[in-house]
């Protein structure tokens, strides 16, 4: 009878192996999915999106008239520059007519070419103007 619960055991045993070795493979196929999806996103770049600025920045104010003259990336800009240091979710409530991954990727485009900087705290970024 003790040689059967030692059987039953070392079973137990062997099986938990492998789901968790099974486990570990999904996991490592969801973090490879995500990963390709990231540098996917990355690496696209949107035709429509002006990443230069046309000239120097200038004072924003609450003109609709004004908003719909400037580019979304000058809209920005200007914002980031009237507060320095603005959370990257207080820029989305700041433009809530545009939708949150747009945003995300174009301030991404803006910190990599160099017309402003994002730096990471905790769980999301501030954004400083260059």
């Amino acid at each position: 009878m003790n040689l059967f619960f030692i059987l039953l055991l070392i079973a137990f045993v062997v099986a938990g192996y492998y789901v968790y070795q099974r486990l570990l493979k999904i996991e490592r196929e969801i973090r490879a999915d995500q990963h390709a999806l990231v540098e996917e996103d990355d690496s696209v770049i949107e035709p429509d999106i002006e990443l230069v600025s046309s000239g120097p920045a200038q004072k924003v104010e609450d003109n609709d008239a004004l908003s719909e003259d400037m580019s979304l990336n000058d809209q920005i800009v200007l914002a980031v520059e009237g507060s320095p240091g603005l959370a990257q979710a207080e820029i989305y409530d700041k433009f809530p007519d545009n939708d949150r991954r747009e945003l995300q990727k174009l301030l991404r485009q803006l910190d990599q070419s160099g017309q402003l900087r994002r730096e990471k705290k905790g769980s999301s970024y501030r954004i400083y103007p260059l």
